[in-house]
């Protein structure tokens, strides 16, 4: 099922202008790279064009950083383009390069921050140079055209972020009132080039693109197109995504969802078997534990949870939903406590939830707990109750702070710190205040504890309200990790 979500109710903060370092391990040498890690280096330096699925926490950067290296040293690259989410583009790339012996030997510029310090990264014309996906759009504002482009090699880092495959955003009325004050209405059509607009024009100027991620098909076999396309530019899959769709899906015209006919999975996959490659797992630390914590509501709020669910009006809250899609978000808000009503005012429903973050509490005796939200009254809610709470996105050294165990209880939206993030050194418990319906998030968000140097079992511990859709939330995520997870085994080396 496809959920048609009001996103101004998802409040993924903004992240900060910059972070600090994480403070992780002292510098190792090339021989401490693991066998997976020079296995990806391997395929990397082996292909013009891959995707490469690996775990989260399975250390890609630092796999890829070596595969750089050998390029760089041997004259096969002359310029990377690593784009990456803000935290890693700006974090963890830089680290891993002063973490390694050799790479450290390599020059880099940031093009995060400001304009004028992005602007001063691409001047530089460093080895490598890396940027946030949200900068794309200035980058090629800044370059003027696509024949200033520079970088001979371009690392995608979390290539599922191009899914979409969208060229252009869609197109915008006009409205323009003459002196005479009548109103004229214009359509424009195909509006701003997007991300994946800037770069498939780019792409004729890149010799070398790499892929990375560990989660390659969130929503299923619909994800692969765009990414597959950056690759080989429309070979395998099409070079238009409606055909691509009107192939091997079937779309319900009213709701708008796709379905994959019954031969798609074969022959989409058949057709990527030297695109894709899934590096075998290599354990490093044991998987994380998880621990629901199954609360209840009380009595009148599931009447009132029942009511809403059935009739899309709360009458005691004064809510009411616009659509199926929109009720499905509203229940979860439901469910951790709060509502927003129209005018994004707030409304109180119960503390169920909060009573279950104060059990957790009381029970880590003392051990710091990171805690992924869902709203921004999920967030304001659990600071009011722990005025000790440190938000990640509000706190430009968060990850430094939480590393040192400084932090005994960190805040953060897991779109807003999900990829890439170090955070297994500060901690080795988490928990979900409130549940999301995208596997994407839930995925990476668990992997910020698991990761090479975490010395203890990670536990996480999802709150969940019986009876509501936090537990639809959770059937939803194993029904997309399955057909996930059947993409990943298709491309599996075997060693």
């Amino acid at each position: 099922m496809d959920f048609d979500f009001d996103l101004s109710d998802l409040l993924a903060d903004e992240p900060p202008p910059s972070i600090g370092h994480y403070g992780g391990p002292s510098i190792r040498p090339r021989s401490d790279m693991r066998a997976t890690q020079r296995l990806i280096s391997d395929i990397i330096k082996g292909s013009s064009a891959k995707l490469v699925i690996s775990a989260m926490g399975s250390g890609k950067t630092g796999a890829t950083l070596d595969a750089l290296y050998d390029l760089l040293s041997r004259f096969e690259a002359q310029h990377v383009l690593v784009i990456a989410p803000y935290f890693v583009a700006a974090n963890t790339w830089p680290d891993e390069i002063g973490a390694w012996q050799h790479t450290r030997a390599l020059s880099y510029a940031v093009a995060v921050g400001e304009p004028e310090e992005r602007a001063a990264a691409i001047k530089r014309r460093a080895e490598i140079t890396t940027i946030n996906f949200e900068n794309l759009s200035w980058l090629a504002q800044h370059i003027r055209t696509v024949e200033n482009w520079y970088w001979d090699t371009v690392v995608i880092d979390e290539s599922s972020r191009f899914k979409s495959g969208e060229g252009r955003t869609k197109a915008t009325k006009v409205k323009t009132v003459n002196a005479a004050g009548e109103i004229t209405i214009r359509v424009r059509k195909g509006g701003k080039q997007t991300r994946f607009g800037i770069m498939t024009t780019a792409r004729r100027k890149i010799g070398r693109i790499v892929e990375l991620t560990g989660t390659p098909a969130p929503q299923g076999l619909i994800d692969l197109w765009g990414q597959a396309y950056l690759l080989d530019q429309g070979q395998r899959l099409g070079r238009d995504k409606s055909d691509f769709e009107r192939r091997w899906f079937e779309k319900d015209q009213r709701t708008h969802t796709v379905t994959p006919r019954s031969y798609a999975e074969k022959e989409i996959l058949e057709r990527l078997h030297d695109l894709l490659v899934t590096i075998p797992q290599e354990k490093v630390v044991p998987d994380p534990r998880f621990i629901p914590m199954k609360v209840r509501l009380p009595d009148h709020a599931m009447r009132d949870y029942r009511e809403f669910e059935k009739t899309l009006f709360s009458e005691p809250y004064d809510v009411q939903a616009v659509s199926n899609g929109v009720l499905a978000n509203k229940l979860l808000q439901f469910a951790n406590g709060h509502l927003y009503k129209e005018d994004r005012s707030v409304v109180h429903i119960h503390d169920a939830k909060m009573g279950a973050l104060e059990e957790l509490v009381e029970s880590a005796q003392g051990e710091n707990l990171l805690v992924f939200y869902s709203f921004k009254f999920d967030k304001d809610a659990i600071r009011k109750r722990y005025p000790h709470a440190i938000v990640a996105n509000e706190n430009k050294d968060a990850v430094t702070l939480w590393n040192q165990r400084k932090i005994k209880m960190l805040l953060a939206h897991p779109a807003s710190i999900g990829h890439g993030t170090n955070l297994q050194y500060g901690g080795h418990i988490a928990a979900w205040y409130g549940l999301t319906f995208s596997l994407e998030l839930w995925l990476q968000a668990n992997a910020r504890l698991p990761r090479p140097g975490q010395t203890e079992q990670v536990l996480i511990y999802p709150i969940i309200a019986e009876g509501t859709y936090d537990e639809r939330a959770l059937t939803i995520l194993n029904a997309k990790d399955a057909t996930q997870d059947r993409i990943i085994r298709n491309f599996t080396l075997h060693t």
